[in-house]
């Protein structure tokens, strides 16, 4: 995932609220481009209260003492994000959840098109755009081919102010301990604690060929983050956190050897399956 630190910057975005979430999306494309999109998005109630007060800040509403499933399954804002996926999104179902004591959602969503698809490559775009937080921006791009074999193509966007990657030096490693104090740690482990993000790609069929960098069966894994994985490591926990001002190269070379951290660095994804 070439802007894969658009994510890591989203996630980042959310730091001074406490209580964690989990943000699941896959595409599911089929041979002739039709598809679903599934999501599944667990918040705990904590997260929940400080995303309604934050809502209310940018001109939203709130009735005071009610408290019902609205709170984490609103079929009216699932609605408005299928029209934001792009043209022909349809909203076909959803249901609310409960897990490990976080609320939340799953939500199915249906295209004829993939092409047609206007999607960011940050799965967590959606509770920051319904908050009044806004969107990124960062979506990827899908081009696709019928026949005997089908060919999906990912690209994703392109940061422009990072430059040249092949003209810069990267002798040096990253310097995984800047600038983030033990206090600043500590804090950002508590906020990360739980926290899960994922995006995949799973195709309706055989995989013949891809250069993607992470493939089970047929599914490719576009990013995964595992914060509590991740946070076994205290250097690979203070390398993420470290890297709101890495480049997307730079990122790919601190994070890539740690357990739960997976990002797909390709300019584009070529998938071909039948």
């Amino acid at each position: 995932m070439k802007n894969i630190k658009f994510v890591v910057i989203g996630l980042i975005a959310l730091l001074f609220l406490s209580g964690c979430f989990q943000v699941e999306r896959i595409i599911k494309v089929n041979k002739d481009g039709s598809g679903t999109i599934e999501e599944t998005v667990l918040m705990s109630q904590e997260f929940i209260d400080q995303m309604k007060q934050m809502a209310m800040s940018f001109g939203g509403s709130k009735v005071e003492g009610k408290r019902d499933e609205s709170e984490y399954h609103d079929i009216d804002d699932l609605k408005r994000n299928a029209s934001k996926m792009g043209e022909g999104v349809k909203y076909v179902s959803s249901k609310p959840m409960e897990r490990d004591g976080k609320l939340g959602y799953h939500a199915i969503y249906s295209f004829n098109d993939i092409t047609k698809i206007k999607i960011s490559e940050n799965p967590a775009d959606n509770i920051l755009s319904n908050s009044g937080m806004g969107e990124d921006n960062q979506e990827m791009h899908f081009a696709f081919k019928k026949g005997s074999t089908s060919e999906l193509i990912i690209s994703f966007p392109y940061e422009e102010d990072e430059g040249d990657y092949e003209e810069m030096d990267y002798e040096e490693e990253p310097d995984e301990n800047e600038s983030i104090s033990d206090q600043d740690l500590e804090m950002m482990k508590a906020m990360y604690a739980g926290m899960k993000i994922s995006v995949k790609v799973v195709v309706n069929g055989k995989i013949i060929k891809t250069n993607a960098t992470h493939k089970e069966g047929n599914t490719i894994i576009l990013s995964e983050i595992d914060f509590d994985e991740i946070m076994k490591n205290e250097k690979a926990f203070k390398a993420l956190a470290g890297s709101k001002e890495a480049s997307d190269e730079e990122m790919k070379r601190s994070m890539g050897k740690y357990s739960g951290f997976k990002a797909d660095m390709n300019d584009k994804i070529v998938i071909k399956f039948k």
